[in-house]
């Protein structure tokens, strides 16, 4: 049985999956192998570990070699990012690997797939080991209001597509100006997280009963095809490879605390 998290800055995904195709994730991103080491190439370099943390917009392929892995999408705005990068080995294309604290993730990590445990729980647990908690100060870390506006704004009605100017003059900037903060605060354009979050919104409907397609429309795809392509490109897989209402995937769905 695997299992898919779904909190309101942050997702999980613990259990089997199929192949990691060549993807641009859109979000910073925690990987274990919960079993075994993860080859993951990038850039033409090949590394085994059992643990990598990769930044958004990132272009990379893994192999799960048929065994479990924990996928952790991280909260966009980069404290999760700073909290970890200090914690592991750097590499010259950019992603970071074996965490220093690997060996209590990963025990927690298997405990909660094993355990089933329910969303609310889980977040407590990976508090302090995998998120930073909310009031714990992370080194270079500095929060920009205005870029955490623009993301509520985005979050507040996923279909609506608002433009990169009416997003900045709601904060006081301009559009190209928005551009460039965002992309800094959060590694991946105002579009890119646009779609991004109409991802959880659809797997969030999906966990709730809607159909893939009602998801999907709701959440601001044109269609299921929009959907599957968005998908596949951010995540490396189909969404019915992870949606799919079936004994073989549990959603749950929680608030971040």
């Amino acid at each position: 049985m695997s299992t898919l998290y779904l909190w309101r800055q942050r997702t999980l995904y613990l259990g089997q999956i199929e192949r990691l195709s060549s993807l641009s994730q859109g979000a910073h991103t925690l990987l274990f192998g919960l079993d075994d080491v993860i080859p993951l190439t990038m850039e033409g370099q090949t590394f085994f570990a059992r643990s990598y943390l990769i930044p958004a917009g990132a272009i990379f392929s893994a192999e799960s070699q048929g065994k479990r892995i924990g996928c952790c999408f991280l909260d966009p705005l980069g404290k999760d990012l700073l909290f970890h990068v200090p914690k592991m080995t750097a590499e010259e294309c950019g992603i970071y690997r074996d965490s220093g604290r690997e060996a209590d993730q990963l025990a927690v990590l298997r405990a909660l797939h094993d355990g089933a445990t329910e969303a609310a729980e889980a977040y407590v647990r990976l508090l302090g080991l995998v998120f930073p908690g909310d009031s714990e100060l992370v080194a270079g870390f500095e929060p920009d209001t205005r870029i955490a506006r623009v993301v509520e704004l985005i979050r507040q009605d996923p279909a609506d597509n608002l433009s990169n100017d009416v997003l900045a003059e709601q904060v006081g900037l301009s559009g190209d100006r928005l551009q460039r903060l965002f992309k800094q605060a959060t590694g991946i354009p105002i579009r890119r997280y646009r779609l991004w979050h109409r991802l959880f919104v659809t797997s969030s409907m999906m966990a709730m009963g809607s159909t893939l397609t009602d998801a999907a429309q709701a959440a601001g795809f044109s269609d299921s095809s929009h959907l599957t392509h968005v998908f596949k490109s951010m995540l490396g897989m189909s969404p019915s490879a992870v949606l799919r209402r079936s004994r073989q995937v549990r959603i749950l769905v929680g608030g971040d605390h």
